[in-house]
């Protein structure tokens, strides 16, 4: 089953189907092309969420290769397989790496706030 998720949706996603992903790569849609990710971590932030959310806001960390690298912008999100996952638009910045992280490979962070 193939979840896509559309624009009006993004407001009501959770974190869940990126925790599962932990470990696991997402596919980045780029205008020049296409890199894959590993998702990093997952982390919530509940002391963001505004009094009428829907959800509570989380941010996904995501890894890639030095090279090439993502400038910062909106991009399109995919996951391979039978649970896979389609967001479009979403905003991706770099970031320096984790400090629960080797350092190795650049870094980047998706907010859903």
């Amino acid at each position: 089953m193939v979840m896509t998720v559309p624009d009006d949706l993004l407001a009501t996603l959770t974190s869940a189907p990126f925790a599962a992903r932990i470990g696991k790569t997402l596919t980045v849609e780029a205008t020049d092309g296409e890199l894959v990710l590993e998702v990093f971590s997952v982390k919530e932030n509940p002391l963001s969420a505004g009094p009428n959310a829907k959800r509570t806001p989380f941010c996904v960390t995501l890894r890639g290769p030095d090279s090439p690298c993502l400038i910062d912008g909106c991009f399109n999100l995919c996951a391979e397989g039978d649970d896979g996952l389609t967001l479009k638009g979403v905003y991706i910045n770099r970031i320096i790496p984790s400090a629960h992280s080797d350092g190795t490979g650049a870094f980047y962070q998706a907010v859903f706030g």
